[in-house]
């Protein structure tokens, strides 16, 4: 019997920390030293700790002793109460996996190629970014993210098209002059990676963290190469889920 985490929740090793994301909950955290010692542990053999449904009944039960012998035991017990795991899970929990450092971006081809977007391309860009920047305020996260894997999912061969994917970088490049793009990686990010899904270039979203101090970020990559930041810029995030 398999203990893992619910579907909706990923987690990465950031400079020797745990940090989750819950998506359906829109939230990041982190666990007590003592949970985070198990939550090791059940790493280290997903079929040992005890089942969820041993959490005690109190809604803010007490961290046992961690020297106890019953306390690793106990601490999965109030990590399942609180609803991150789950008994018979197809895999064991596994962090999101740390990206290759240095990558090659798209805004360093686009810069070198002199390429510029065309007004209409522009506005179609600019045009997808506020249609998703309206979907976040409307709609949950979980809801979003499972409409861009079923895009994904709907698209049976991938197309190699350069021209075509910096075409589309080169839009919503653009697009920053017309749209605001501070702090606003998440819809630009969802959008350009719509866009390129849509023309059957392949589009991964990446989400990551950093810490001290605690910072979020996503990026697109396109075939293995970043298409909307660069890797000086996202080589100090690690990854926490990846789409």
């Amino acid at each position: 019997m398999a203990i893992g985490l619910k579907t909706n929740i990923s987690f990465c090793d950031v400079e020797g920390q745990l940090v989750f994301l819950d998506i359906e909950a829109d939230r990041y955290f982190g666990l007590s030293p003592a949970a985070e010692q198990s939550f090791r542990g059940l790493l280290a053999d997903p079929a040992s700790p005890a089942p969820a449904s041993h959490a005690p009944a109190a809604p803010e039960p007490a961290l046992p002793d961690p020297a106890s012998p019953d306390s690793a035991s106990s601490v999965m017990a109030l990590i399942g109460h609180a609803q991150m795991l789950e008994m018979d899970a197809p895999a064991a929990p596994m962090p999101c996996p740390a990206r290759a450092s240095g990558r090659e971006s798209l805004l360093d081809r686009l810069e070198a190629s002199g390429h510029r977007s065309s007004a209409a391309a522009t506005i179609a860009a600019s045009l997808h970014i506020s249609s998703i920047r309206a979907q976040l305020r409307l709609r949950s996260l979980s809801s979003i993210f499972a409409r861009l894997r079923r895009s994904k999912s709907a698209v049976r061969n991938w197309r190699h098209a350069p021209d075509e994917a910096l075409a589309i970088t080169a839009a919503f490049v653009a697009s920053a002059r017309v749209l605001r793009s501070h702090d606003q990686c998440l819809p630009r990010s969802l959008a350009l990676a719509h866009a390129f899904i849509r023309t059957g270039l392949r589009a991964d979203l990446f989400l990551a963290v950093r810490l001290r101090p605690f910072a979020a970020h996503c990026w697109v990559e396109h075939d293995g190469v970043i298409a909307n930041d660069r890797a000086a810029h996202v080589d100090s995030y690690q990854p926490i889920l990846i789409l």
